[in-house]
């Protein structure tokens, strides 16, 4: 059954998820070979919002690094999933950790073209108290948008 975690988290099926929770299966379940991902890491890189939401409710670890060095900030981050990214910056995401490629949150963040949405995730760092993101330094003056995530 943990290994159904995985599989609803990448399918994007909240109440699934909700449901294999309330029946016990931890959310920091690992069971899928080599790779060392966690649910949350899942969902982050297929932009699963309310997924995402889910487990960090339930306590799944932000910052856990899988064996090829990606967490949920560089996998949401590759894949171009902005309010994920922007979801686990509120949440403690570290943007400074470097994948297996290299590159880090700051670097992902980088490439989104969005500057509102930059602007959003930059809050999210300033609200924790966390170093600006030096591609977000432009757009101080549209700091204050709101960023609606692209739910489910």
């Amino acid at each position: 059954m943990p290994e159904r975690l995985h599989e609803l988290a990448k399918e994007g099926d909240a109440e699934g998820v909700r449901r294999l929770l309330a029946e016990g299966v931890p959310v920091d379940v690992i069971d899928n070979g080599r790779f060392n991902e966690t649910p949350l890491m899942v969902a982050a890189r297929e932009g699963h919002y309310k997924v995402v939401q889910i487990l960090l409710d339930a306590g799944a670890n932000v910052n856990h690094v899988d064996n090829d060095g990606f967490s949920p900030v560089t996998a949401a981050g590759r894949a171009g999933q902005w309010p994920v990214m922007r979801l686990l910056a509120q949440h403690g995401g570290d943007f400074h950790e470097k994948d297996g490629h290299g590159k880090n949150g700051h670097f992902y963040l980088k490439r989104c073209r969005g500057k509102r949405t930059r602007a959003a995730i930059q809050v999210a760092f300033e609200a924790r108290g966390k170093s600006k993101p030096a591609a977000a330094e432009a757009d101080d003056a549209r700091a204050s948008l709101p960023l609606a995530p692209d739910v489910d």
